[in-house]
């Protein structure tokens, strides 16, 4: 491997090599193991000497459908952001789409969730209750951030992924299409009454700013709000994270 590649490797850590080079990485042994039993699109391997002794490692390089690398660990660790490194780190081409198209009967969509943990969170409990896409305006981090992708634990391969520039205009054109547009927040229907049907829409916001006010004008419009009860206000706990709340919607959704 050339020093320029590598380079290029390590700039995927950030958008802007992202950008540049339509690919992203994969770290962590469990991650590249879900990514190959995908069949997800990879495009090298690459694998530090120490770890290639390991046995689960070295049927890891085996069954990988893409051309493995294997190179110093002071090498391996200028790759990615991860605090330890396990060794083993795959480049993928990107799997997000920037147009709707045929999203499926089951959408959750992500209105300025900024954290990238949450971000990989929701996509792996979205890909665990068999939501067929994840749709995210321009605000929501990354889905193929290092952190992201850690956090998905391979949910990104089993749903579509489509960031888009705003939520609103896509919300318009998924209730044309017949689909039910719900929101969570604070008020609205509870969960234990909550009844959206096999299409439908489920919009998440960020922790500190919750809906925007152009999703929450659609959902006026075209749906409704569900929240999960609690006891919000009664000591220092203000709301539920992102991630669970969701947990508890799509279990009820899609349980």
């Amino acid at each position: 491997m050339t020093r320029q590649r590598l380079k290029d490797i390590a700039s995927l850590a950030r958008k802007k090599g992202r950008v540049a080079h339509g690919q992203f990485l994969v770290e962590g042994v469990r991650s590249v193991e879900a990514a190959v039993a995908a069949g997800a699109p990879l495009v090298e391997v690459l694998v530090s000497h120490e770890a290639a002794e390991a046995d689960r490692v070295a049927a890891l390089a085996d069954r990988a459908a893409a051309p493995v690398s294997r190179l110093p660990a002071r090498d391996l660790d200028r790759v990615g952001d991860a605090r330890t490194s396990q060794g083993v780190v795959a480049v993928a081409s990107s799997v997000v789409r920037s147009a709707l198209g045929g999203t499926g009967g089951a959408v959750l969509a992500l209105d300025g969730v900024q954290d990238p943990g949450n971000v990989g969170a929701l996509v792996r409990t979205a890909a665990w209750f068999g939501v067929d896409a994840v749709v995210a305006d321009e605000k929501t981090a990354d889905f193929e951030t290092p952190k992201a992708v850690r956090a998905s634990m391979g949910g990104l391969w089993d749903l579509d992924l489509v960031r888009l520039p705003a939520l609103a205009p896509a919300l318009d054109a998924l209730a044309a299409d017949g689909h039910a547009v719900w929101g969570a927040d604070l008020g609205g229907t509870s969960v234990s009454e909550w009844a959206p049907g096999p299409r439908a829409v489920l919009v998440l916001g960020s922790e500190a700013h919750g809906l925007s006010a152009d999703v929450a004008g659609r959902l006026r419009e075209r749906g409704g709000t569900v929240h999960v009860p609690g006891r919000a206000g009664r000591g220092g706990v203000e709301s539920l994270n992102v991630g669970v709340a969701a947990g508890v919607l799509l279990a009820r959704w899609r349980g």
